[in-house]
């Protein structure tokens, strides 16, 4: 491939993808960016509604999430407060919060002791990795503060019954500890949003990108040699000097590479799952509920919360448990808003009926993202996790997931990103 059309081919048009993309235009080095789907943003997904910005995919940033902040920064965006958790973490245990602050603190003990760079390499890493947090959990706390802290993680991290614990740890050294995420010694993890919604990142990186993405292509193939790469999508072929494929692990591996993938990096693809939710926006004319102190709504099904603003209309914004997103998706949608909405009423009680406006999203059915945080099951980093952030020849990755620092955030994307893209404009200097 002597004269390649474009110097990087990037494959996913999320936050990772249009900010690799922007920054090698900036660096003078051509570029085109393949997405499947019809709209750039990947898991970041919102739009405005009147006056208010309905966000059904990431929203929030915090304290040393630097890269994403700075990036809002150069695209125009503000960031202000977010109070919503600001009391309403390890709080919710009530008489039980020493006792969850002490299993938190262990947690955190051992989370400081797993390397970022590499977590196989952790003390015990082998005896972490064999055992899922759940495990952990029913060994060294009483079921009731299992059942706390695992329904606190279950906010990031999927059910504790499906999580290594290794890479559990890993998670909570990458993202602050889980003290600091809960907002223990300081502002909580999500501390922070972005005005008029995170999903201006992406719109307004796919604005400036223009011509240089193309919607509704999504990649089957990439073929490699010394030379270069060529990317396939039907009857669109194009060829670089490198790549970057910008999506889920999950995702990536049902791309078609050609020479294969080493069998390290696919078999870690296979021990990589994404945990998927329904997320909701029920609209209202007013805020009734604001009146009654409320600005969560908590179940063993769901947790919403007040948008908070003086925006018209009022929204109450959420997730849905695992387990309820499944069985609720195979009911019929209106069946599914209805049930939604009586289960908020059990708190708000029957005003909850007068929902204006009803938004909702299930990940784990969206095609081409397929879910919102991956994670490793037991096993996976001491057999695989080295292969998670090596170039296979000239395909490199970025993510979420690829970051040491922030792992699962918009900020781990976007440093993941800057740091891909660093290292081929070395490599193209050098070439």
């Amino acid at each position: 491939m002597p004269n390649p059309d474009v110097d990087v081919i990037i494959v996913g048009a999320g936050i990772a993808g249009l900010t690799a993309a922007w920054r090698f235009l900036s660096e003078g080095h051509s570029v085109a960016v393949f997405e499947a789907n019809e709209r750039v943003g990947g898991r970041l997904y919102g739009y405005q509604v009147g006056e208010r910005a309905v966000q059904l995919g990431g929203r929030w940033t915090g304290p040393g999430q630097d890269r994403i902040k700075s990036l809002a920064a150069e695209l125009g965006i503000n960031i202000c407060a977010n109070t919503t958790f600001s009391d309403a973490s390890i709080g919710r245990a009530g008489e039980d919060a020493e006792r969850v602050a002490e299993a938190v603190h262990k947690l955190d003990e051992i989370a400081g002791q797993v390397p970022l760079e590499a977590p196989w390499l952790a003390p015990n890493a082998h005896e972490l990795d064999s055992q899922t947090l759940a495990t952990w959990l029913s060994t060294n706390c009483d079921p009731d503060i299992a059942s706390t802290v695992g329904g606190l993680l279950a906010g990031f991290l999927p059910k504790a019954s499906d999580v290594s614990l290794l890479h559990t740890a890993f998670y909570l050294h990458s993202n602050g500890g889980l003290s600091g995420i809960l907002g223990l010694n300081g502002p909580a993890h999500d501390s922070e949003m972005f005005d008029g919604g995170a999903h201006q990142l992406t719109d307004r990186l796919g604005e400036k990108l223009g011509s240089h993405i193309h919607l509704n292509t999504p990649v089957t193939q990439i073929s490699q040699d010394q030379h270069g790469v060529r990317v396939t999508s039907g009857d669109l072929e194009m060829s670089a000097r490198f790549a970057i494929v910008a999506l889920p692990p999950t995702l990536a591996s049902r791309v078609i590479y050609d020479p294969p993938m080493p069998p390290e990096r696919d078999y870690l693809t296979q021990r990589m799952p994404i945990r998927g939710k329904i997320v909701v926006a029920l609209l209202y004319d007013e805020p009734f509920w604001r009146n009654a102190g409320h600005r969560l709504v908590e179940t063993d099904r769901l947790l919403l919360w007040d948008e908070g603003g003086d925006q018209n209309p009022a929204a109450l914004s959420g997730l849905i448990s695992i387990d309820w997103s499944r069985e609720l998706w195979n009911i019929p949608a209106e069946d599914r808003r209805a049930a939604i909405i009586d289960e908020v009423s059990t708190v708000l009680g029957p005003k909850t009926r007068q929902c204006s406006d009803y938004h909702e999203i299930y990940w784990a059915a969206e095609p081409w993202s397929r879910g919102c945080n991956s994670y490793m099951t037991t096993g996976a980093w001491t057999a695989w996790g080295q292969a998670l952030r090596r170039p296979v020849g000239r395909i490199h990755w970025a993510g979420a997931e690829i970051s040491p620092q922030f792992v699962g955030q918009m900020d781990g994307a976007v440093r993941s990103a800057e740091t891909t893209v660093d290292a081929i404009c070395s490599l193209i200097k050098t070439s």
